[in-house]
């Protein structure tokens, strides 16, 4: 065979190297990874809790969000609210929020009902932005006291912001507790 072919470029060798054991190898592991993707994806959706809208009374509508469980899950949830917004949350870790968290807190938040005691630095975080609040010891209690201080057209969101902690099982038995409290209105 003549050097002349060999060296051909093209479409004949592209064909011949993409067969070669790395490629299907590479291929493989993509292959591998969206299939994983897919059954987090079922899971998921199948479960809820993740910006599950519960129920409308008397114009105020109930947003779970008991999935969140972070600083991202927080910013997300609030981005996907259309309206002035009631926080139930149990986050405590204020100092750790970034400059487009606390704008996003700022422009949303009209009430904020923390889930626990109330320590100091929440107290002056929430006032710095003079945002009103009140604690609540339980999650039944919590939904009833945002529920009185929401008006209508706007949203209670129940985005914990911090994990289980061995108050809940995990975030489903939490994210339950709030959908049977609002049941309860």
């Amino acid at each position: 065979m003549k050097k002349s072919r060999i060296s051909l470029k093209g479409e004949y060798n592209f064909g011949k190297e993409i067969y070669s054991p790395s490629i299907r190898n590479f291929q493989e592991l993509i292959d591998s990874r969206n299939r994983q993707m897919t059954v987090v994806a079922e899971q998921m959706n199948g479960e809820g809790h993740k910006m599950e809208f519960v129920k409308d009374i008397r114009g105020v509508d109930f947003i779970n969000d008991s999935a969140s469980s972070n600083l991202n899950g927080i910013y997300m949830a609030l981005a996907n609210v259309d309206k002035p917004v009631t926080w139930i949350t149990s986050f405590r870790e204020w100092e750790k929020l970034y400059s487009d968290l606390i704008a996003m807190i700022t422009d949303k938040v009209r009430y904020v009902v923390v889930l626990g005691d109330v320590a100091q630095k929440t107290k002056l975080f929430l006032e710095a932005l003079d945002i009103s609040f009140e604690e609540s010891s339980d999650i039944e209690t919590a939904v009833r006291k945002a529920f009185y201080a929401t008006e209508s057209n706007n949203a209670v969101l129940f985005s914990p912001g911090v994990g289980t902690e061995g108050e809940f099982e995990n975030y489903s038995e939490r994210g339950n507790q709030f959908k049977m409290a609002v049941a309860q209105l």
